[in-house]
């Protein structure tokens, strides 16, 4: 019996590592006004991104609906598989509860579900931690304690180029939205804990890659035995920029880049540059 480890699309792990590691994916949806689609499945991120040009009213995000885990969970549980589920944290969405749902209706000990406490970037980080477990061979039950107090120890920051996605989808109020435009300010924000926090105005986006230079030497961050996560949003220029600023100067033992996907780009914008690793 082997452990197959299951996600929401919203960690945006890269196709690569999904097949490489046969990992399941299960998708959230985009709303447009008229339409909808699977989040990674029926629409990539440069077709998002060019329907959120053209949109005259910003799409909506739809949960995982435990429907869909039943039918993903109960296909694995028919091979003689284990399930670990890792998913974006229950304050930002409903898929979680999803998720355990239908791991209450389906009635089996051999689900686990875990609440990554964070999204896109940072989940991704506990996936690759528990892709380590799992190759590992180390129980069910011993990858779950190890992730729970691993969670903690996920660091991510996004530089965004504006707040007004996430203040329009209700992840943040309007209060901390308000940041600058006119003066070209540009948010940092923090991803922990279940929640989103601003924590520098950067003056100028092209300042967003010194401060985060900056914040890794400040925070003494040893990156030399870690796998660092760049994410962007439409900013690939930057998202180089910043891989050469810091790759070298940290020594760095790995660097995964991509793009983000339809939905976190529905609630972050374009414009995003983003980091995570585990501090461990």
């Amino acid at each position: 019996m082997g452990i197959r480890i299951v996600i929401d699309s919203t960690s945006d792990v890269t196709d690569e590592i999904i097949e490489k590691y046969n990992l399941k994916m299960v998708p959230l949806t985009v709303n447009f006004e008229n339409e909808s689609f699977l989040d990674k499945v029926e629409l990539s991120s440069s077709e998002f991104f060019e329907k959120l040009e053209k949109a005259e009213k910003l799409p909506t995000t739809s949960q995982v609906s435990p429907g869909a885990f039943v039918e993903a969970f109960s296909e694995i549980l028919l091979e003689g598989d284990q399930i670990l589920g890792i998913f974006l944290a229950s304050e930002f969405s409903g898929t979680y509860d999803s998720a355990r749902i239908a791991k209450d209706m389906i009635g089996s000990d051999n689900i686990r579900i875990i609440d990554s406490r964070s999204v896109c970037l940072g989940t991704f980080s506990l996936i690759l931690e528990a892709i380590k477990l799992v190759n590992e061979k180390k129980t069910i039950d011993q990858i779950v304690a190890e992730l729970e107090a691993t969670k903690d120890k996920v660091v991510a920051i996004a530089g965004l180029d504006t707040l007004k996605y996430l203040e329009k989808g209700g992840r943040l109020s309007k209060g901390q939205a308000v940041v600058g435009s006119i003066l070209n300010i540009k948010p940092v924000i923090e991803i922990k804990d279940g929640k989103l926090a601003v924590i520098e105005k950067v003056r100028g986006k092209n300042k967003t890659i010194k401060w985060i230079d900056e914040w890794i030497e400040k925070n003494n961050y040893d990156l030399s035995d870690k796998t660092v996560l760049l994410f962007h949003a439409r900013s690939y220029d930057q998202l180089k920029v910043l891989r050469e600023t810091i790759e070298e100067k940290y020594k760095i033992k790995e660097i995964i880049e991509q793009e983000i996907g339809p939905v976190i780009g529905t609630h972050a914008g374009p414009g995003v540059l983003g980091v995570s690793f585990l501090n461990k």
